[in-house]
Order: structure tokens, then sequence, then C-alpha cells
């Protein structure tokens, strides 16, 4: 059976470069934040297949049909991609009302589950959450949303961390920094524990007809290559000291656990 790989943890942790980079290999078939995609189907006019998305081969189908929940969705995603690849991977974390869904799809696919738990240090992932793309912050309470991004991390990692321990065979942490900084290392283990015998096929990394991101990082649409990978430090120069001190007390215990000093 076709195996879901579910890329859990809070959000600006760096997963639809993951998600883009595994699906290099043409085993595996990326559907981005499937969660986004069960609430709002009419955003996205393109799919990084190239295609419109009422034309995409897998996405047309789904969008047109009546609303369904987001483990659903998933679920009827991997039945339509089984006959074709080896896996399938949904990156729409473990954030808010999503924190219980690696617990429902496992109880639905059993072995045929993995968790990636991806983590990535807080004050980097409060940062990204400030500022909009291209370095202009935006127009919010910046104190109360470095507070409430502490809290939403928190929170989603304590259910990833649950996740490993009730089903240790089933799950995968990765943190951000480690990935960016050995990118070619980390995906060869990341393929042979979602597919044990399967490759990274760098040559392959152009690869469209097999990525159906239609949410998350707008890298997700653009050419990339391992040498594009580079780790987004700009939280340690440019986050005040005062937003660094909110977070830290929020964060404390699983900074120590993740080794982020």
């Amino acid at each position: 059976m076709t195996k879901l790989v579910y890329i859990g943890g809070y959000g600006r942790s760096g997963s639809t470069l993951l998600e883009y980079l595994m699906s290099a290999n043409p085993e595996f078939v990326a559907c981005g934040e499937v969660a986004r995609a069960a609430r709002d189907r009419t955003m996205k006019k393109n799919c990084t297949c190239s295609a419109r998305v009422e034309d995409c081969p897998l996405w047309g189908e789904f969008l047109t049909s009546d609303r369904r929940r987001h483990e659903d969705l998933t679920l009827a995603l991997l039945q339509r991609v089984g006959p074709t690849h080896a896996a399938m991977i949904d990156s729409s974390k473990t954030a808010w009302r999503h924190v219980l869904a690696p617990f429902r799809l496992r109880g639905k696919l059993g072995v045929d589950f993995l968790l990636i738990h991806l983590v990535r240090d807080p004050r980097g992932v409060c940062w990204s959450a400030i500022k909009k793309p291209g370095g202009r912050k935006m127009p919010v309470n910046e104190p109360v949303l470095c507070c409430t991004t502490a809290l939403g991390w928190s929170i989603d990692n304590l259910a990833c961390e649950l996740f490993g321990r009730l089903y240790p065979e089933q799950y995968m942490r990765l943190r951000y920094e480690d990935f960016v900084a050995s990118p070619r290392a980390t995906l060869d283990r990341l393929l042979q524990r979602m597919v044990p015998g399967t490759k990274w096929h760098a040559e392959t990394l152009s690869m469209t007809e097999n990525r159906h991101q239609l949410y998350g990082n707008r890298m997700r649409g653009k050419p990339l290559t391992l040498a594009d990978v580079k780790e987004d430090r700009a939280w340690q120069t440019d986050m005040p000291a005062s937003y660094r001190r909110l977070v830290s007390p929020l964060s404390f215990i699983l900074r120590a656990r993740y080794n982020y000093p």
C-alpha cells in the first residue's frame, strides 16, 4: 500500500522546502498543505505541476467535489495516487486544529504512516512570522505575535513528541538547521525511512509532474537546486533582544530538548 508521510510541527520551519526536495524522487508525490486545501479550494489558480488547478490530474476532481475534512481528503488523495507512487507527502503540520491529525491518520493507516517531526528554533519561527516576504515587517502587535507563536510552537511540537512516544516506529524527528546544513545526507536518510531501498535522485530535481503543492512557501513554484538550500538566519541579526526574551520562557523546555541554546 502507498505510505502516507506526514510533516508535523509548527509552520515556518522549512516544510515546503523539505517536501519539494523529497519529491525529486519520482516515486513520491507531494500534495502540500492538504489541510488548507480542505478549508479553501478556490484560492489558488495554479498547481506546481504547471496546470491550472481545475485541470490538475490530482486536485481537479477534489476541488470541485463536496467539501471534506482534512483527514478524509488526505485519504482520498492517497487512494488516488496509490497505483503510481510509493508514498504521498502531506505537509499540513500540527498547528492548532490539526494537532490530532497524525493520530487519526495513523489510526486509519496503521504501519503505512510516517510522521516526520520537523523542528526549527522558535526564535527563527517567530521572526519569520513577524516579517513579510521581502524583509518588510507585518503591521501587527509584534510582542503579542511573538508570545502566541512561541506558545503554538510548544503545543504543536508536544503533540509530535506524544506521537513519537506512542508510535516510535512511525516517527522521525528532524531539525531544520541540520537539514539545510546537510540536505543530501538528510534526504538519503529520510527516503530510506520512508520506503527502504529508495534513493534521492538529484538529477530529477526540476521535475514538476509529481509536485502538487497548492499552499506553502512561495519557493514551491520556483526552480531549485541543492546549492540554493541555505539556512535563514535573519532572526540572529535582526530580531530585537526584547522579542527573544518573550519567546525564551515560553519555549525553554523544548528548546533544551532540541539543543537550541
